[in-house]
């Protein structure tokens, strides 16, 4: 019970900091990382920072960032430490050129398999949505293959010795996409959104939700 009254809380303080966001159905935690995930995709836009974010949750935000409340926002690190004050399940780290933002336990966390080892990754003029899809079938399957889809400026990077961190960030860093958004819930409740699932990934860029990736593995991670 203290920990539904808390992540109420939480949920409540930083919708203060932006100002009105109007929820939409789901659990406090949900809503605590939907309006967590709004702020931090204002902060990417308004101080030109690539951003990734590993919420506790599936994230639901609005498909156009215009419909996402404004805040003030005088430098990149004061709204940071600000909105994670308000919330504090998470901490932020710089991650070579992006900002990443994670559960306090996660950086360390062997079984998460965002932090599942990558080693002499070579993309080559792939869509960004068809990297995510190469993410995932990693995750489920330790296989990384991109397959050809979607019209969107195709991107090239390489990710000699890393983890799936990397990938995301390199994903955003290479288009123009400005946050990345991914959940791993393996054990979800009834009461959660799309409780079959176990896996959300998102791509925003400075105006609207570019992909989403919603999936379940049917045997497990490895």
């Amino acid at each position: 019970m203290r920990r539904l009254i808390g992540l109420v809380a939480v949920s409540f303080s930083v919708q203060a900091i932006v100002s009105g966001q109007a929820p939409g159905p789901g659990t406090p935690s949900e809503l605590a990382d939907d309006v967590l995930a709004g702020a931090l995709w204002r902060i990417a836009v308004a101080t030109h920072t690539k951003i990734g974010f590993e919420s506790v949750e599936f994230v639901r935000l609005w498909g156009r960032l215009n419909r996402v409340p404004t805040f003030p926002v005088a430098s990149r690190d004061e709204a940071l430490t600000s909105i994670l004050d308000a919330d504090p399940r998470y901490e932020w780290r710089a991650v070579g050129d992006s900002i990443v933002v994670r559960p306090k336990g996660a950086w360390n966390e062997s079984a998460n398999p965002l932090n599942r080892p990558v080693r002499n990754l070579r993309v080559e003029k792939a869509q960004p949505y068809a990297v995510i899809v190469g993410v995932r079938d990693f995750i489920y399957r330790d296989t990384f293959a991109v397959p050809p889809m979607g019209q969107a400026i195709p991107v090239s990077f390489d990710v000699p010795s890393g983890t799936v961190i990397d990938v995301l960030n390199q994903t955003i860093e290479s288009s123009d996409a400005v946050l990345w958004i991914a959940s791993y819930r393996p054990s979800a409740q009834p009461d959660q959104r799309y409780p079959r699932s176990d896996l959300q990934m998102q791509l925003m860029d400075a105006t609207r939700m570019r992909s989403r990736s919603i999936s379940h593995s049917p045997r497990g991670l490895h």
